[in-house]
């Protein structure tokens, strides 16, 4: 009689456990633009959908399966890639935000997560937000990591004064944060084709040297011009090699040039640490000439002294014929 009883009520038990360890994860957008009622209520169905399976995924540690989520392949992938270092769960069961068009798209911004890193002694911040990004059907065209001071980011975005001025600045912000993101990946192969064939490359390195008796150190920054090639080569050599890759930006700022429309400067704060560590102003000269794919035409960086000394370098300071 036992056995029959513990044979009827067991698959009750095992039904439980699996609910429980799942929960649904809901998603709406308190302003969807000019998106029909139809596509607004697509999107939040499949937003709600990754989120939710990006959290249980996350609870359970297991790989995420993109099964019944629309998501472009590419940026399933870059996902996936992420997620073999880092599993995050949602912080919430429930989130409202608003839409922001771009160029290509929409985006929702400002998810709140937690890291939980695959390999040990990881000691940067786990408190995170993501950001999505989707077509104009409401497919899923990726899912990155905002960045570091969504203050900057806000005052960045309020600075525009027209529509399409917002929408410009937004896939910007995409583009910044996939940058970002293509060198924390260690991915030359996207670097290769963020920067445009004839950019123009100033890096820089910091050095300290000890005085014969060990009593004083000086600090000397060297600066160096390079082609994309060379750039992207010394990046292959750098990269792949280093202990740990940790980019971020901060404090972002966008200028649009007045002359030529589709041209941009982005300035923004770096740290930079592959074992070798700095922190520097990045001038970005970016051209949005192809929406699809634009491109960055010169890459300057400059060290925090320096710059404090001479000023940030920025668009009014490039000359473009």
């Amino acid at each position: 009689m036992l056995k029959k009883i513990i044979r009827t009520i067991l698959p009750v038990i095992c039904f439980l456990t699996v609910t429980t360890a799942s929960a649904d994860v809901r998603f709406r957008m308190t302003s969807s633009g000019d998106m029909t009622k139809e596509t607004a209520a697509k999107v939040e169905k499949n937003i709600a959908a990754l989120l939710t399976e990006i959290d249980n995924a996350g609870k359970q540690g297991r790989e995420l399966n993109f099964t019944g989520i629309n998501i472009e392949p590419n940026a399933a992938k870059r996902l996936g890639q992420w997620w073999k270092r880092f599993h995050f769960v949602c912080d919430r069961s429930s989130y409202a935000t608003k839409c922001l068009a771009d160029l290509q798209g929409y985006q929702i911004r400002g998810i709140d997560i937690t890291l939980k890193p695959q390999t040990a002694g990881y000691k940067q911040q786990l408190d995170r937000q993501l950001n999505i990004s989707f077509d104009r059907s409401g497919t899923i065209t990726g899912v990155r990591q905002a960045l570091e001071n969504q203050e900057d980011v806000q005052k960045m975005l309020n600075a525009s004064n027209a529509v399409t001025d917002m929408a410009l600045r937004s896939e910007i912000l995409k583009f910044v944060e996939d940058l970002r993101c293509y060198y924390n990946e260690r991915d030359t192969a996207s670097l290769n084709k963020i920067y445009s064939e004839d950019a123009l490359i100033i890096t820089g390195s910091v050095i300290t040297t000890k005085s014969s008796d060990g009593s004083k150190f000086t600090r000397d920054t060297r600066y160096k011009v390079q082609s994309k090639q060379e750039y992207i080569e010394k990046l292959k050599r750098i990269l792949p090699n280093a202990p740990h890759v940790k980019i971020e930006f901060d404090r972002v700022s966008v200028v649009r040039h007045g002359a030529k429309p589709h041209i941009f400067g982005v300035t923004l704060h770096q740290k930079w640490d592959t074992g070798y560590k700095d922190e520097g102003w990045l001038f970005l000269l970016w051209d949005f000439s192809n929406p699809n794919a634009p491109q960055i035409n010169l890459r300057s960086w400059q060290e925090e002294s320096v710059a404090a000394r001479d000023g940030v370098l920025g668009l009014p300071d490039i000359f473009i014929p």
